[in-house]
Formats: structure tokens, sequence, C-alpha cells
């Protein structure tokens, strides 16, 4: 599920555990954070932009956007823009991170995302570039959500263990 569903699942007890982001976490939800997750700018391989190391927003002012359309996420990337008093060129929204990776690889627009895929390919095969959106921004940070108690289960305990252990490892 979305963020929105996870923290309704978990409130509702249908889940006792959820990797997500510090967005908009309840007072009555332990967070545990794993790793921060600066944005990056996803684009075709052969973009104009792609000849530079980093992107900054002004760099993307006239460049048709992608936006991942998700209940906080979306938010997120937009307040990237209005913070900077900019606004973005949308013209895509999509919920699929997958239909955004082949958009912009298909040379449709750029898209924002936070974690960057293993592969550098698009679903249809068509390649990607993901370089850092540069400037003083506020990353994401993925983490495990549980309800708030002194004594979480033993599974609980051992799930956030290894998901520690894999991020520790870099094998998200």
């Amino acid at each position: 599920g979305n963020q929105t569903d996870l923290l309704r699942m978990l409130g509702r007890a249908e889940i006792d555990v959820a990797i997500t982001y510090d967005l908009e976490i309840p007072r009555d939800i332990s967070f545990c954070p794993l790793v921060s997750l600066p944005p990056f700018v996803m684009l075709k391989h052969n973009h104009p932009l792609t000849r530079k190391k980093e992107i900054f927003l002004h760099d993307l002012e006239d460049e048709r956007m992608i936006l991942l359309d998700l209940p906080l996420s979306k938010e997120y990337f937009l307040s990237i823009f209005h913070s900077a008093g900019i606004k973005p060129h949308i013209v895509e929204l999509t919920s699929q991170l997958s239909v955004a990776r082949s958009l912009a690889a298909n040379g449709f627009g750029f898209s924002l995302i936070n974690i960057k895929t293993k592969t550098k390919n698009a679903p249809d095969g068509e390649k990607l570039a993901f370089l850092p959106l540069g400037g003083d921004l506020r990353p994401m940070v993925l983490g495990v959500i549980t309800k708030q108690t002194e004594h979480p289960s033993r599974i609980v305990q051992a799930f956030l263990e290894h998901v520690k252990t894999r991020v520790k490892n870099n094998d998200l």
C-alpha cells in the first residue's frame, strides 16, 4: 500500500510493521529511521541534462515533469519546487513507478524519485539516467513503523534487525 494505506492498516492492527517514509507519522506510531534518501532526477539516458554531474531545480523549470501521484509523496516532491518558488510543468500524473520509468525513458519528461532502482532500464527496455538533484533539499527518510509499545513482539524485533542488516549491507 501507499503511505496512507500503511498508516491506516497499522492503526487497525491489520499489519504489525511496515517499511515507509517519515511523512506525517502519527504520535502513536513508532518510526525507526533506516536510511536518508535524497531526491534524484530520472530521465532518458541521452537527455541533454545527463551531461551534468547534478541537476538543479532551475535546470528543470522548462522541462516536462512526470509526477508520482502517491499520497504524501506527491506533496513532498511538489514542496521541493514550491520552496524554490518554481512551478513545475507537470504533463503526467501516475501512481505507478513503472509507468513513470517508462515515460521518462521514452523522453516524455523527467520524474523525481528517492530510491534509484538497481536496473537503469525501464520496463520496456529503454535506458534511464539518474542524477542527483542539487541544492539544500530535505531528503526522505526510509524507516520501519510499528505501533508504539514498550515490548514489541519478537517477530517484529527480528524483522527490524533483518531490515537494518540489509540496509547496512546496502542490499535494498
